[in-house]
């Protein structure tokens, strides 16, 4: 059963209760990262993810808070042995940073490790990342401090889908690539520049016509996260939700049947 999953649902200023933002896309056969905070592999066994079927990472941003979890993901899955390679995709500039960490780690001298690919993503709406016999993934560029994507993931078996705007103020693109979505995955960090509110995130899911909104990347200093979500519905007649840590989202229709 294909379901994405919350591993972190905080913004860049992470309290006790939740970890910065990322997740992962859970399939059959496949699992893919987007984004890598905090200790990946931890959380990853914890919640029963095998480690041989994770095969690729979608990086969004090159922020700390979005990458920070890259070096030990890469250490962990090498010191568990993989040979397979492991498939990161990103924006350019997130390539570069990533591989300039790396280097200043000297992973070069890791002995045996691992082959990673680094594929560049390109910044139009609607491009194909990856093709799998259970997802298909495209994004588009957003509206950031530095290059950005949205992910779109659909699942082949249902054809349902999730959207993540990742950290964006709100922006046509983003608007393109989740017109219809299942659950549009929104930031709500507040109002700053390159950043949503609440409420912008609640307009964005009535302006593509979402079935579900999720709120998060809240920050710390948030101290009414309710506050948060009666903005959103001001503006979204549909459901609206809190993102939380370890939250499952079945990507499977709901059966018919009695």
């Amino acid at each position: 059963m294909a379901r994405l999953i919350i591993l972190g649902s905080g913004a860049a200023l992470a309290d006790a209760s939740r970890d910065n933002t990322y997740m992962v896309l859970q399939g059959r056969e496949s699992s893919i990262l987007i984004d890598c905070g905090g200790s990946p592999l931890h959380k990853l066994q914890a919640l029963g993810v095998d480690l041989n079927s994770l095969d690729s990472l979608i990086v969004t941003h090159h922020h700390p808070d979005h990458i920070y979890g890259v070096p030990v993901l890469l250490l962990g899955l090498w010191l568990y042995g993989r040979q397979e390679p492991f498939h990161i995709f990103a924006p350019q500039r997130s390539v570069a940073a990533i591989t300039s960490i790396m280097d200043a780690l000297e992973w070069q001298d890791w002995p045996g490790r691992m082959p990673v690919a680094f594929h560049e993503v390109e910044m139009r709406v609607g491009h194909r990342v990856i093709e799998s016999p259970e997802f298909e993934i495209t994004t588009a560029p957003v509206e950031h401090h530095v290059p950005t994507i949205a992910v779109k993931v659909m699942s082949r078996e249902s054809s349902k889908t999730v959207v993540y705007s990742s950290d964006t103020e709100p922006c046509g693109a983003l608007a393109r690539l989740a017109q219809g979505a299942d659950i549009l995955i929104h930031e709500s960090t507040g109002d700053y520049a390159g950043h949503s509110t609440s409420a912008q995130a609640g307009a964005m899911a009535r302006r593509c016509g979402a079935g579900k909104l999720v709120l998060i990347h809240f920050t710390a200093l948030d101290s009414e996260l309710e506050g948060l979500r009666r903005a959103a519905e001001a503006e979204f007649d549909g459901p609206v939700e809190l993102a939380e840590d370890f939250a499952v989202y079945p990507l499977q229709r709901p059966s018919s049947g009695a």
